[in-house]
């Protein structure tokens, strides 16, 4: 029996719904219902029922459910204790985030922090569990046991190879990722959706890619301005504003590790 199928169970029997649960937790249906038959066929029970509006729990999934609160719990205890005695701050944040804000940490080889660089459904799992002790995504996020500590704005616009000019634009791809919950995605999609344009969109899964093309004049995109280099330019549109994103640090309510931490410095 694995502690994250606990989780799991314990999510859906609080919300009632496993589309709900999966949601919440970051994983796909059909993810969460396999892990629950998994649980079943360990017990040799069976723990929910379905209702016309989700999930209800039988008797043998309340008594489960009274212990298994009980060792996550005890689970967060412990994870709170052992991390406050490390003295190194495990910072999460995606590839973007990481790239444009936290690599000076990396280079300067700074001892007192650790950086995950993963997807913002896996870090707000880690943030979650205590393998973490900042998440910091472009997304907003509410949960009782997490708080905001910090946030910052970025500029974004329209980048693309220094070689190209304006007029290419209408005869050019725009890329964007595939990743829904993307800002710089709903930015871009909502621009094309005012101007009613029918330029030809490409979805691709890597930012390093999406650069990539973006230097070999293989498309435009809607990125943050720090992602400029010396081949890649932000192409200035006249009467055109976009809106700031909006950088989040999440950290658990009981961690203190991370409040004497400065991390304004990071960000400019």
């Amino acid at each position: 029996m694995e502690i994250n199928d606990l989780v799991i169970f314990t999510k859906v029997a609080e919300l009632g719904s496993i589309s709900k649960a999966a949601k919440e937790l970051g994983y796909v249906q059909p993810n969460v219902t396999a892990r629950l038959k998994i649980l079943e066929r360990e017990l040799n029970k069976s723990l929910f029922t379905r209702t016309n509006t989700g999930v209800e729990l039988l008797l043998d999934g309340e008594i489960l459910l009274d212990y298994a609160t009980k060792i996550i719990n005890l689970i967060d205890e412990a994870k709170v204790r052992i991390s406050n005695n490390n003295t190194q701050i495990k910072i999460g944040a995606t590839q973007t985030i990481t790239k444009n804000y936290l690599s000076n940490l990396l280079i300067n080889n700074n001892a007192k922090f650790s950086l995950y660089t993963r997807p913002t459904e896996e870090l707000l799992f880690l943030l979650k569990t205590s393998q973490i002790d900042v998440a910091i995504i472009n997304r907003e996020w509410q949960d009782s046991k997490i708080e905001l500590f910090h946030s910052f704005y970025e500029k974004i616009g329209w980048l693309g190879s220094k070689e190209i000019k304006l007029n290419d634009f209408k005869n050019i791809s725009v890329l964007v990722n595939r990743d829904k919950g993307c800002p710089y995605r709903k930015a871009t999609l909502n621009f094309l959706l005012k101007v009613k344009n029918d330029w030809k969109v490409i979805e691709i899964d890597s930012m390093d890619l999406i650069l990539s093309m973006l230097e070999c004049k293989k498309g435009i995109a809607i990125l943050p301005k720090k992602m400029c280099t010396k081949k890649i330019i932000d192409h200035h549109v006249k009467d055109l504003t976009l809106e700031d994103v909006k950088i989040n640090l999440y950290k658990k309510n009981d961690n203190n590790k991370v409040k004497n931490i400065d991390f304004i410095e990071f960000f400019h």
